[in-house]
Formats: structure tokens, sequence, C-alpha cells
């Protein structure tokens, strides 16, 4: 197994524990419902122990998605669908699912909701990062984009959104609360998921390419795609550099780019997602 690949599963494992810290204690204390199989795991948690629901639900709809969906979405989804239940079994057996909230004295509710939507969407925004899923709910939400034609996102509104709209009919406070948490955990996913991987692509337009390739390979490890380009007033031939940074490197770059040929035409433009061989640092470049 190869460093990228290593470093995939640690990040998918960090964010299965902190999603799972999140529920179990911030929202299911205060029985509040965000979606997904923890969300019914919660409705019926008097009748049948969280873990084991979900462990039940979780592998017949694992079994579900590798008849329906094919192998490799039951390969792609098998760990973290297993963790989840595994993680809060280990839970239910050592620690109280009160140990924290029982000390909030004041506002419970506001405080389960902001740090239970904080870490579960930290959490899963971790997880989709990496191209993984918890699977659970989510099997039913591809199948039905799948064999359906419904769009992935109007999928999840509306399974997600009849748990909570359940959890509403039950208790309308908690009901209410849970959806404050639910909308701050979507924020925080596009953030990680989405945002998470964007970054700043640079233009160069320079008579030193190699030379400033050689301070981009050493100083930044990325890799540049090198194109040939005619000025229009000049008709002169030119190489132009395009590559693509994260924000904490932009200034490095800059920085290169004006020891390198401070005369470069650069200009440099915000990219919502990179994603490829080049980009991550465990990638060869190219």
């Amino acid at each position: 197994m190869n460093k990228a690949k290593r470093r995939e599963i640690l990040e998918i494992t960090v964010g299965i524990i902190l999603l799972s810290l999140g529920f179990y204690f911030f929202l299911l204390p205060l029985s509040l419902v965000i979606g997904g199989v923890m969300g019914v795991a919660v409705l019926v948690q008097d009748v049948i122990s969280v873990s084991l629901f979900m462990y039940v639900v979780n592998i017949i709809l694992l079994i579900i998605g590798a008849l329906v969906l094919g192998k490799v979405f039951f390969y792609k989804t098998v760990y973290a669908t297993l963790l989840s239940p595994t993680i809060i079994w280990v839970l239910e057996l050592t620690i109280d699912k009160n140990f924290f909230m029982q000390h909030m004295t004041e506002s419970p509710l506001l405080v389960a909701s902001v740090f239970g939507g904080l870490f579960v969407g930290v959490g899963l925004g971790i997880v989709l990062r990496n191209n993984a899923t918890t699977g659970g709910i989510d099997v039913i939400q591809r199948i039905m984009n799948k064999y359906l034609n419904i769009p992935f996102s109007t999928a999840i509104y509306l399974t997600d959104g009849a748990i909570i709209f359940t959890a509403m009919i039950i208790n309308f406070q908690l009901g209410l609360y849970a959806l404050g948490a639910m909308l701050m955990s979507g924020l925080i996913v596009d953030r990680l998921a989405i945002e998470g991987k964007s970054g700043y692509t640079v233009f160069i337009v320079t008579d030193h390419c190699e030379m400033m390739k050689v301070q981009i390979y050493k100083k930044l490890e990325r890799g540049i795609t090198k194109i040939k380009v005619v000025g229009g007033y000049s008709n002169l031939d030119k190489d132009m550099m395009i590559c693509t940074v994260d924000r904490q490197q932009l200034y490095h770059f800059k920085k290169i780019i004006k020891e390198t040929d401070p005369t470069a035409f650069t200009f440099v433009t915000k990219t919502k997602e990179a994603l490829g061989q080049g980009f991550s640092r465990e990638e060869a470049k190219w």
C-alpha cells in the first residue's frame, strides 16, 4: 500500500471517529435527529440499542448496494459503513453518552446542536473529501438517483428531510434544533469536501521557464504544465507555465517568480476544486 493510500485510509478513519463522537456525545443524549441511519437510530433508541440498529441496517443496505450498485460501491463503502457502528458500540460499553452534556446547565440544546453539527460536518467532510462514503441511507439515495433519475442532491433532501420531519412531529422543538444542526453540518461538508480542495492556478509567461520550473519543484513540490504560446503583438514564441497551488503556497510562489524573472507576465485565478496527478504532494509530478 503506497503512502497516498495509507493517508487516505487514515483520514477516512479520523473523519468517521469525529462523526461518531459528535453523534454519540452531543446529538444522541438530547435525541437530536439529523438524518441518515444515525437519525433513525435516535428515533428507535428506546426499542433497540443504537449500535445494534446501525449494524443491522447498515449491513442490510450494504448488501443491497452490492447487488444493485455493484462490487466497486461495496468495496468503497464497507470500511466506513462498519467502522461507525463499531465506534458507537465501543463507546456504549465504556463511556456514558451524557459524559459531556450532563455538565451543560445553560442552553444544552444549543450546545448539542452546534457541537454535534460541527463534529458531524467536519467528520463527514473529511470522509467525502477522500471520495469515500459512510454508506447507510446513501445506498438508497444512490439507487434513487440511478433508477428513478432523481438528482442526488434531491434524493438527500427527500430521505433526510423525511427523517427530520418525523422527528419534528414527535418533538417540534427538538426537530428545529436538529434541523439547525443538519444545516450547519451541511455547510461544513461543502467547505471541506469541495472548497477544501480549492487552490489557485498561476499562469506565467516567462523566458526563464526551466529555471522557474526547478525552483517550483524544489521549494513547493508542485508539478507544472508547460505550453507554447505566441505573443499577440510581438509574434514571438514564448513558454507559458501553468501550476496550481494551495492558499498557503501562493505567497511563496509569487516570491519565486519575482526572484527568478521579475519581468514575467503572471496572472492568478481562484480554482474551486483541484484534483488529479500533480496537485497532491504524494502523487508524482508530470
